[in-house]
């Protein structure tokens, strides 16, 4: 077993930066592929959690064993086009009417013999997908847990807690500190307009974005080593 939490990029997903375990990242380049061979886009509202921490807009109430504690599972919207097709209209009772791309997707999923999508729950929760460790293999969430929690907290706490640089990013509540603040300060030498008050909020996150894409590097909005350098930290 091999349990590490990073980060997993791709055009196709958007929205929030996607955090998973490293031994899911093969279960996400399949719905990769999946999304590709669509031509939809996944609007990422959630990855990998903290136990107890608050989910904003979740559909149904978060289990105590869920997948997303151990960076196994995602929630999504779908984007086509110009349209974001939510939690309502990714409801089972309503696939018929999807656009067939989106169906497709989703049959996909359902078809893999290792991934499960949340319409098929119960109760259902049609925005998520996961690849079933905490059912098929409870003895490695519970060795997975302790690990990716840990390392989910070090990513809150400044660097003189976890000894390592953050990973930052736009959360809720949003990240503070002096790590923060460097990183603002290095953006507004850069010609960025915004306030050094160590809160990554909305501001920060778009000049972050602003920024990578500048430098030809990834616009995700994370500060890890590849932007950290670009910006002289």
């Amino acid at each position: 077993m091999v349990t590490k939490l990073e980060a997993f990029k791709s055009p196709r997903f958007i929205g929030k930066p996607l955090l998973a375990d490293i031994e899911f990242f093969d279960s996400l380049e399949k719905i990769d592929q999946f999304a590709t061979d669509g031509g939809i886009k996944l609007y990422v509202t959630s990855s990998t959690r903290l136990q107890g921490g608050v989910v904003s807009g979740a559909i149904v109430r978060p289990a105590s064993r869920s997948n997303h504690l151990v960076g196994h599972g995602i929630d999504m919207n779908v984007s086509l086009g110009d349209k974001l097709f939510n939690s309502d209209a990714l409801d089972k009772s309503n696939l018929k009417n999807l656009p067939q791309a989106i169906q497709n997707f989703i049959q996909s999923i359902r078809n893999d013999p290792m991934l499960r999508w949340g319409g098929d729950f119960t109760p259902a929760d049609s925005v998520h997908i996961d690849d079933g460790l905490n059912v098929r293999d409870a003895a490695t969430w519970d060795a997975k847990f302790p690990i990716i929690q840990s390392e989910m907290r070090a990513l809150s706490q400044p660097n003189s807690v976890s000894g390592q640089p953050r990973i930052l990013f736009l959360t809720e509540p949003p990240m503070q500190g002096d790590d923060v603040i460097a990183v603002q300060k290095a953006l507004i030498q850069k010609g960025f307009n915004l306030k050094a008050d160590g809160i990554f909020g909305a501001a920060t996150d778009n000049a972050v974005t602003a920024f990578q894409n500048k430098q030809g590097l990834t616009p995700d909005g994370i500060v890890g080593p590849g932007t950290r350098k670009a910006l002289g930290l």
